[in-house]
């Protein structure tokens, strides 16, 4: 199957590789298809491609490599609604964006992406930890101004 996408034109996905979004991502409720596909410039990036159209489209990063302190607690429920019995299960990725200084990336800490990979299903929650915002640098920022952006 061909999907089209704005970053990498046409792109051949196995159909097992669609990852369902039951509850679709926030903004985008109606759209519930997806592909991760990874970036061959950089390893550490990932894109969340709509299957249905070439938008939505999402830049993911596995914000552990990042932040040593991100400890989401989960929802209650999560686990169950990933058909996923252990954390061990589920990858917890955050959308960032990229804007044309690098040093500028922000990242969702507040509302990470939560896949599971081996049932092809996965969910955009909200933490309840008022200390994560949806703009957070990835890289530290000047002296004398806030890592949180908002």
């Amino acid at each position: 199957m061909f999907i089209k996408t704005k970053d990498f034109k046409n792109v051949e996905i196995n159909e097992n590789d669609i990852i369902k979004f039951p509850q679709g991502i926030y903004g985008y409720e109606d759209v519930k298809n997806y592909v991760v596909l990874n970036n061959p410039d950089n390893q550490w990036m990932m894109h969340l491609q709509s299957v249905e159209d070439e938008n939505p489209r999402f830049i993911l990063l596995d914000p552990f490599m990042f932040i040593e302190n991100y400890l989401p607690v989960l929802p209650e429920g999560t686990l169950e609604l990933l058909q996923a019995k252990k954390h061990d299960e589920i990858n917890i990725l955050v959308v960032a964006v990229i804007p044309a200084s690098v040093k500028d990336i922000t990242i969702n800490l507040k509302s990470p992406v939560i896949i599971n990979f081996e049932k092809k299903i996965a969910a955009q929650i909200i933490l309840e930890n008022r200390d994560y915002s949806v703009r957070t640098r990835l890289f530290p920022a000047e002296k004398g101004i806030s890592e949180r952006v908002v």
